[in-house]
């Protein structure tokens, strides 16, 4: 999956589906929804330096395409430096019969480009 974003910027939103095959591979249900804990991380490709480590992210239910995403909304230090980055989410399924880890994306990278702006503004 690729992701774009202009440098200094907070939108557009990360969004990554979880679709149902995945779900069905990794035996994810939605009750398991009820109780979890989803963090993001994003690493610069260049450097290998983590940009974001572990903080908190978003999930929900998307009734356009009738799938679960997992969801990031970009601080404006986060994206202070333009350049590639590779992102994943991290999923804590928390309750005591279905507790366990899944790291997202399983078998593809969240390519993540931020690209230069010529523009800088502040709000007071």
């Amino acid at each position: 999956m690729n992701f774009f974003i202009k440098q200094n910027s907070t939108l557009p939103l990360l969004k990554y589906p979880l679709d149902y095959e995945l779900m069905e591979n990794y035996g994810i249900n939605n009750e398991m929804f009820d109780d979890i804990a989803v963090t993001f991380s994003m690493i610069n490709l260049d450097n290998g330096v983590y940009e974001i480590a572990n903080v908190p992210a978003g999930h929900g239910f998307d009734e356009h395409s009738g799938e679960f995403v997992l969801t990031y909304r970009f601080k404006l230090s986060d994206t202070k430096k333009p350049g590639l980055y590779t992102g994943e989410f991290k999923l804590d399924f928390l309750e005591e019969k279905d507790c366990g880890k899944v790291t997202i994306p399983t078998d593809d990278t969240i390519l993540i480009k931020i690209g230069d702006s010529i523009t800088k503004t502040s709000v007071f």
